[in-house]
């Protein structure tokens, strides 16, 4: 799975290397949608009873934002986990699913007239997760026993990046983004790699 986030990092440089004597002031406010990939990792919850678990891998998200001024934007978004799986001493035998739905406002600084940015973001998130027996008959050999009802969880989103316009409505970016759940649900984790484009309030 890292080979996937640093193809695709690789990829993102070297579009915005062939593009650098082209960089482009981005369109000051209007809509957006951005598509992102990558790696993340899923923590702070607790398995009793399995051999090993196995909490990082591909993960992926979807924004849809606005942004009112140069310097400020407000985002909604969805982003899939990669499962983490849950280890017997031979196999694995479950599978616990994370997704995340958040809305965060959007604080950007540009870079002068480089078509570079940076970005934080703060907000809410809500967690889902939900446990997934694989092979019961492998959980039930080693006394292994799962809650594969749906848990959720409300807290805080928080996120932190770098973006390069090529053109003045489409960037290239570079984000790690973190909503923290509870016990039930964990910590989830993303460092992504993506695109986004930014609509001219003019062909509204």
């Amino acid at each position: 799975m890292k080979r996937v986030l640093v193809k695709t990092i690789c990829t993102v440089s070297v579009m915005s290397m062939m593009s650098f004597a082209y960089a482009a002031m981005p369109i000051p406010s209007g809509w957006y949608v951005e598509g992102n990939i990558g790696m993340s990792k899923a923590t702070s919850k607790s398995y009793p009873g399995i051999s090993s678990k196995k909490n990082t891998g591909k993960g992926w998200s979807v924004n849809l934002g606005y942004k009112f001024t140069p310097y400020f934007g407000l985002e909604a978004g969805f982003s899939r986990y990669a499962p983490t799986r849950l280890n017997s001493p031979v196999e694995t035998v479950a599978r616990d699913s994370h997704t995340s739905i958040d809305v965060a406002a959007k604080g950007i600084l540009p870079l002068g007239c480089s078509g570079f940015e940076l970005f934080a973001k703060v907000g809410v998130a809500k967690i889902n997760s939900q446990i997934g027996v694989i092979d019961s008959n492998g959980a039930a050999l080693y006394g292994l026993t799962f809650n594969t009802s749906s848990q959720s969880a409300t807290g805080l989103y928080a996120g932190a990046g770098g973006e390069y316009y090529f053109t003045p409505n489409i960037a290239a970016n570079i984000q790690w983004n973190i909503a923290k759940g509870n016990t039930k649900t964990g910590n989830l984790q993303v460092l992504t790699a993506g695109l986004s484009y930014l609509i001219d309030p003019a062909f509204m």
